[in-house]
C-alpha cells in the first residue's frame, strides 16, 4: 500500500513540475502582444534539406523532415526531433552514426563491448538493447532512406553523402513500427539531381588516417534520368598497443606468442573500411518517379579496444593462474595491468599507459589438447544491400509510395574478454543477417488538404545465422543458432487541421511477429563442463566431424523455441500554432520491442519464449523561432510507464510445457532474458541555436532522464537487480554546447573557427550495478577550423577530437562473479585530421 501511495505522490509531482515548467517557458517563448504583432508569415514549406525560410540573412534556417510521412518543417512537426544537415556534420567532423548522439538530449550511439562486435547500442530517453544476439531485438529503430535494419550488428553506418539526419525521440510505433520503442535514427542519401555536381574530399590525421570520400552526380538522360555515385575509403592504425607480455617481461612463466623485435602483436581500434553506393533515379513524368540503390561494404578493421582494469577472483585473493597456467608471482594477473581506476591494481612494470593490452587472442592449452587455439582479433563487416522506391501521384491530392529492399551482411568479430595473455575466455563469432522488407504507403489529402491520411502496409523476412566458439576452459563449444523471423504490419495515419491554428493527429498500427530460435551446439574434443547440475556423465553431443564427445551443452543441441505475438500501437497528439513561429504541441504514444526465446539455455526446460516489452509515453513541448527567427528554442517533457521489460534472470521460472517436471531439476544454472518487471521514465529536453550577430551561431542542447523500475520479479531480483538499480546507458544528465563565427574576406575566402563541448554524468553499462561497471561522468572538447575559397569550390577543414586528451571509458565489463577481472573499453585519445575538398 505504501508503495502505490508514493508512486502515486510521485507521479502527481512530477506532473505538476511538468505544467509549471511548461507554463514558465511558454512565457518566455511566447511572444504574446509584443512579438506576435511582428512576426514575419511563414514562407511556404521548404523543400531543400537546409533551405532558409526567414526574411533577413541571420536568420535561422530550417531543415525538412518526413516523420509523419510527408514533407515538413521541424519547426511544425509535434514530435521531440534532432535533425542535422549535411553542412553541421562536415563541421564537426562526424563520420559514423556513433558519432550523432553528440548533438541530441537524452541520446546514446556507442560502439557496442567487444562481445558484441560491429554493433551499436544505441539508447533513447534510456530505452534501447544492449545485446547482439539475434534472438533479442534493438529498442531504437535505424533507417537507411526509410529502409528499416532490424540488428544492432552492423549497425554502425559510415556518414557519407547523407542529406540529412533525423533523430526522432519517444516511442515511434504507429509511425515507425517494431523495435522503435525508444525512439528511431534515420539517415537520408542525397538523391541524384543530374546537375552534375560533385566533389572529392582527401582527409589524413593522427594514426596514420587515410580517408577518401568522393560523390558524383551524372545526368543520363536529359531531365529524365540521374545517377548519383559515392564512395569512401577509411583505414587509420589503432590506439591501443598489444604486446607480448613473455617478451617485455622476460622470465614469466607466460608462455610467447612470436612478437615482432619490439614486442608488439598489434594494435586494437584500427579501421579499414570501403564503401560505396549507386543510385538511379528516373523521373518519365510528372507523376512517376522511381529511385534505385545499391550500396556494398568490405570492413576488415581490428577488434575492439579493451584493457585489464583489475584482477582478482571472487574471493579477493591474488588470481595467480588463468586457464590453469601458472602466472609466476604473487602478484598473479595484476602484472598484466598497466593502468587501473581502482586504486593500486596495476603491478606492470613495463609500461603505465592506459592504452596497453597484453591480450594475446589465443588460448596456449585448449580443451582439444592441439596446439594453442589463436584467432585475428577483428571486427569486420562485409556485405551490402539494394533498395527500389517508387513515388506515383495518382491524383492531385493522392499518391502511392513503394519501398522493396534487401540487405545481407557479415560480421566476424572475437572477443578475448578476459584480456590477459593467457586465453580464460575467447570468443569467436560470424553472424551473417539477411533481410527482405516491403513497405506500401498510400497518402491523400481530403478537403483542400484540411486532412493528410496515410495507410499502409509492412512486411519483413529475416534470417540469422550466428556461428560461435565459446572457449571458456573447461567449457568449450561450438554454436550454430538459425534464427528465422517474419513481421507484418498495417498502419494508418490521420492529421486533421481543425482549425486554421489547431492540427488533431491520430495514429494505429497493428503488428504480428513470428520468431524462431533453433539452437546447434557441437562438441570441441576434450571439453568439460564441470558445472552441469546432474554431473557426470554428460549427454553426448555430435561434434562437427561426427564424433561423439561429453559436452554440458550438448541437450540444447537440435531443439527450436518458437515466439508468436502481435501488438497494437497508437498516437494522440494536437498542436497549436499560436503564430507562424510559435507552437506547442502534447501527445500520447506507444511502442513495443519484439518477444523472442531464452537465447542461452542450458536444458531443453529452458527454452522459454518472452514477451514484448511495451511503452506508452505522455509529452508535451513547444518550437518557437523568435526575434526574427534569430532564437530557436525547442523543449519537451515527457513522462513514460514501460512494462514487461525483458530482464537477465539467474534462476529460471518454471516452464509450463512440462508441468510434471520439477522446477528444482532445471532451475539453475540459468542465464535467462525473461519478462521480469515494470519501470516508468521521465525527464526533459532543451535544444537552443542562436544568431545573435550575423555570422555567429550558437547552438546548445541538455537532457534531463529519471528511470527506475516500480516493481520487479523474484527470478529478476535474484540475478541482482534491485529497485534502486539504475538502467544501463542512462545518464541523468546530457550536454553540448557549440559555437561557430564565419569571417568573410573580399578576396581569400572564409574562414570559420567552431569549438563543441558534449557533457554526459556517470552511468553504468549494466545490471546489477556495481563499482566496477559505473562509468564517470565526462566533458569532451572538440575544435575544428575551416577555409572555403571565394567560389565555394576549395575547402579546407581541420578537426581536434577529444581537444584536452581526456581518458574515459565508454563501457567497463565487470566479470568478477566469472574469472575475477574487470576490463575497460578506452576511447580514443586526442586526435587531429585535416581535410581538403574539392567541389565541381
Amino acid at each position: 500500500m505504501t508503495d502505490r501511495i508514493n508512486a502515486s505522490t510521485l507521479r502527481k509531482t512530477w506532473l505538476l513540475k511538468s505544467a509549471a515548467l511548461t507554463t514558465f517557458a511558454t512565457v518566455l517563448a511566447f511572444p504574446g502582444s509584443t512579438w506576435a504583432q511582428t512576426a514575419q508569415s511563414p514562407a511556404e514549406e521548404p523543400q531543400g534539406a537546409a533551405q532558409n525560410t526567414a526574411t533577413t540573412e541571420g536568420a535561422i534556417g530550417e531543415i525538412v523532415v518526413t516523420a509523419q510521412f510527408r514533407a515538413q518543417s521541424v519547426q511544425r512537426t509535434p514530435l521531440a526531433i534532432t535533425a542535422l544537415s549535411a553542412e553541421t556534420m562536415s563541421a564537426q567532423g562526424l563520420t559514423n552514426v556513433s558519432d550523432i548522439a553528440a548533438q541530441a538530449p537524452n541520446v546514446v550511439l556507442q560502439p557496442a563491448q567487444a562481445g558484441a562486435g560491429p554493433s551499436v547500442q544505441s539508447f533513447i530517453r534510456g530505452v534501447g538493447q544492449v545485446d547482439s544476439n539475434p534472438a533479442v531485438s534493438p529498442g531504437v529503430g535505424t533507417y537507411i532512406d526509410d529502409v528499416y535494419y532490424g540488428s544492432i550488428a552492423g549497425a554502425n553506418f559510415d556518414l557519407v553523402d547523407l542529406d540529412r539526419v533525423e533523430v526522432l525521440r519517444g516511442p515511434q510505433g504507429t509511425l515507425a513500427g517494431q523495435n522503435s520503442i525508444g525512439g528511431s535514427v534515420k539517415l537520408y542519401s542525397k538523391k541524384p539531381t543530374g546537375d552534375g555536381s560533385g566533389y572529392v574530399a582527401l582527409s589524413y590525421g593522427r594514426f596514420n588516417n587515410v580517408r577518401v570520400n568522393a560523390a558524383a552526380d551524372i545526368p543520363l538522360v536529359r531531365d529524365r534520368l540521374f545517377m548519383r555515385i559515392t564512395g569512401v575509403s577509411d583505414s587509420k592504425d589503432g590506439y591501443v598497443t598489444r604486446y607480448d607480455f613473455a617478451c617485455t617481461h622476460p622470465g614469466t612463466a607466460v608462455p610467447s606468442f612470436g612478437s615482432s623485435g619490439d614486442c608488439k602483436l598489434g594494435t586494437l581500434g584500427g579501421k579499414s573500411v570501403t564503401a560505396g553506393r549507386v543510385q538511379l533515379r528516373w523521373v518519365p513524368s510528372d507523376t512517376l518517379e522511381v529511385n534505385l540503390a545499391g550500396d556494398y561494404i568490405n570492413d576488415n578493421s581490428e577488434g575492439t579496444p579493451q584493457t585489464l582494469l583489475y584482477a582478482q577472483n571472487p574471493g579477493q585473493t591474488p588470481k595467480t593462474s588463468i586457464n590453469g597456467v601458472s602466472l609466476g608471482t604473487a602478484s598473479g594477473a595484476s602484472q598484466f595491468i598497466s593502468y587501473s581506476p581502482y586504486g593500486a591494481y596495476a603491478t606492470d612494470p613495463y609500461s603505465k599507459s592506459a592504452y596497453v593490452s597484453y591480450a594475446t587472442y589465443c588460448d596456449p592449452s585448449p580443451s582439444d589438447k592441439t596446439a594453442a587455439y589463436c584467432v585475428q582479433p577483428r571486427s569486420a563487416t562485409h556485405g551490402g544491400g539494394g533498395s527500389l522506391t517508387i513515388d506515383y501521384k495518382i491524383g492531385d491530392h493522392v499518391s502511392l509510395k513503394s519501398i522493396t529492399a534487401y540487405r545481407r551482411q557479415r560480421m566476424d568479430y572475437v572477443d578475448d574478454s578476459d584480456t590477459t595473455p593467457i586465453g580464460g575466455a575467447l570468443l569467436t563469432n560470424a553472424l551473417t543477417y539477411r533481410e527482405f522488407t516491403q513497405e506500401l504507403r498510400l497518402n491523400a489529402g481530403l478537403f483542400d488538404n484540411r486532412i493528410n491520411l496515410t495507410l499502409g502496409g509492412f512486411y519483413m523476412n529475416e534470417k540469422t545465422k550466428l556461428d560461435s566458439r565459446i572457449d571458456i576452459p573447461p567449457f568449450d563449444f561450438l554454436g550454430r543458432d538459425r534464427v528465422p523471423a517474419t513481421t507484418y504490419a498495417a498502419f494508418g495515419n490521420i492529421d486533421w487541421k481543425a482549425t486554421d491554428k489547431l492540427q488533431l493527429i491520430g495514429g494505429l498500427r497493428y503488428s504480428k511477429q513470428e520468431k524462431t530460435f533453433n539452437f546447434g551446439r557441437l562438441g570441441v574434443p576434450g571439453s568439460v563442463a564441470g558445472f552441469h547440475p546432474d554431473g557426470p556423465p554428460y549427454f553426448p553431443c555430435p561434434q562437427a566431424g561426427g564424433t561423439v564427445v561429453n559436452v554440458a551443452v550438448c541437450p540444447v543441441n537440435g531443439l527450436s523455441g518458437t515466439f508468436k505475438g502481435d501488438n497494437v500501437d497508437y498516437r494522440v497528439a494536437a498542436q497549436y500554432q499560436w503564430t507562424p513561429t510559435f507552437m506547442t504541441y502534447a501527445s500520447v504514444a506507444t511502442g513495443f520491442k519484439g518477444g523472442g526465446v531464452n537465447p542461452r539455455p542450458y536444458n531443453l526446460y529452458q527454452v522459454i519464449p518472452f514477451d514484448p516489452e511495451r511503452l506508452t509515453s505522455y509529452e508535451i513541448g513547444f518550437k518557437s523561432d523568435l526575434f526574427d527567427r534569430r532564437l530557436r528554442v525547442n523543449a519537451s517533457l515527457f513522462y513514460g510507464n514501460y512494462t514487461n521489460l525483458q530482464l537477465p534472470v539467474s534462476s529460471c521460472p518454471a516452464n509450463p510445457a512440462y508441468p510434471n517436471v520439477p522446477l528444482a531439476s532445471y532451475a539453475q544454472p540459468c542465464s535467462a532474458l525473461l519478462n521480469a518487471g515494470k519501470a516508468r521514465t521521465q525527464g526533459g529536453e532543451l535544444e537552443v541555436t542562436a544568431r545573435p550577430i550575423d555570422k555567429l551561431t550558437l547552438q546548445g542542447t541538455l537532457g534531463y532522464l529519471d528511470i527506475g523500475f516500480k516493481s520487479l520479479q523474484a527470478a529478476a531480483i535474484s540475478a541482482g537487480t534491485t529497485l534502486n538499480s539504475q538502467f544501463p546507458l542512462a545518464s541523468k544528465w546530457k550536454a553540448s554546447t557549440s559555437a561557430q563565427y564565419r569571417i568573410d574576406t573580399e578576396s581569400a575566402g572564409a574562414i570559420t573557427p567552431r569549438l563543441d563541448m558534449t557533457y554526459q554524468s556517470s552511468f553504468y553499462t549494466s545490471i546489477p550495478n556495481t563499482t566496477f561497471n559505473k562509468v564517470p561522468g565526462y566533458t569532451l572538447l572538440n575544435a575544428s577550423l575551416a577555409w572555403e575559397a571565394p567560389d565555394g569550390k576549395w575547402m579546407v577543414i581541420g578537426n581536434l577530437m577529444n581537444l584536452t586528451n581526456k581518458l574515459y571509458y565508454y563501457a567497463l565489463l565487470d566479470a568478477r562473479a566469472v574469472n575475477g577481472l574487470v576490463t575497460g573499453f578506452p576511447a580514443a585519445p586526442r586526435q587531429w585530421r585535416i581535410t581538403v575538398k574539392r567541389s565541381f
